[in-house]
């Protein structure tokens, strides 16, 4: 039994099992075993929300944000007016890749600890060659008005990496990603997908995009079909997209027909 069995289910379930045993049984609205049954199911159902809550607390990513700070409080210093979203991602982050004394793991958490205007870092190590490293950030669009970050972003986050990366890191940078704009150009034939909804699953799509990460054709004319039939030619881009790791891709015109 799930913890996310409706009253109803309950109590369906249990008045079949009266009917499995006794075919004859009289379990209609109003009968004595309904009305047991609806008790029961009431119980059942109250026990399950409250193990539901417990259940959901066990994990970083389920969690109500009592239980997230609670979580930040143990294992990283204490953030102040972050969203539940970017709390959440911190704590998971530092669950998954735990601190491992400067490897690349390190820096992204190091750079979303240095301020809350941080979203989102990724590290390129030996990105100037030996003794290097290279961090690149996004900001927080909503609380700056851009995700791309300010030079005052980039000093603050290099200055507070700088005093607790390993001393024989010689060299520390603090980049914006290099934004690449991409047109999307496709002439669909024999879909019945709104061409609004492609439009709209394509920006979205690219808008999500983190630095290096490949654009596929094949994934465009998949978002343009809407998952349904027809053919859809991608005109432009003309091929895959390959960035480097300092580059992120971006939605620019976007045309579906």
């Amino acid at each position: 039994m799930a913890f996310s069995d409706s009253f109803d289910t309950i109590l369906n379930r249990i008045l079949t099992d009266y009917q499995n045993q006794d075919p004859t049984a009289d379990i209609s609205r109003g009968s004595l075993l309904f009305i047991k049954s609806a008790a029961l199911a009431s119980v059942i159902w109250s026990l399950n929300q409250d193990g539901g809550y417990v259940d959901a607390q066990r994990f970083a990513d389920t969690c109500d944000e009592e239980t997230l700070d609670h979580y930040i409080a143990l294992r990283l210093p204490v953030v102040v007016g972050e969203t539940v979203n970017a709390k959440r991602i911190r704590v998971l982050s530092d669950i998954r890749t735990p601190p491992a004394g400067g490897n690349k793991y390190d820096y992204p958490r190091w750079a979303l600890e240095a301020s809350p205007l941080v979203v989102a870092a990724w590290c390129v190590p030996l990105g100037q060659g030996p003794g290097t490293v290279d961090v690149i950030i996004l900001a927080d669009a909503v609380a700056t008005g851009n995700e791309i970050p300010t030079n005052d972003l980039l000093a603050t986050v290099r200055a507070y990496i700088v005093d607790i990366c390993p001393a024989d890191v010689k060299f520390l940078r603090l980049l914006a990603p290099e934004v690449i704009t991409k047109n999307v150009t496709i002439v669909r034939q024999g879909s019945d997908y709104a061409a609004a909804g492609a439009i709209v699953d394509i920006t979205n799509y690219l808008a999500a995009f983190v630095p290096g990460q490949i654009l596929y054709q094949d994934q465009l004319k998949g978002l343009a079909l809407g998952g349904g039939n027809g053919t859809a030619p991608v005109t432009l881009p003309v091929s895959d997209v390959v960035p480097t790791a300092y580059q992120m891709i971006r939605p620019g015109t976007i045309n579906v027909t």
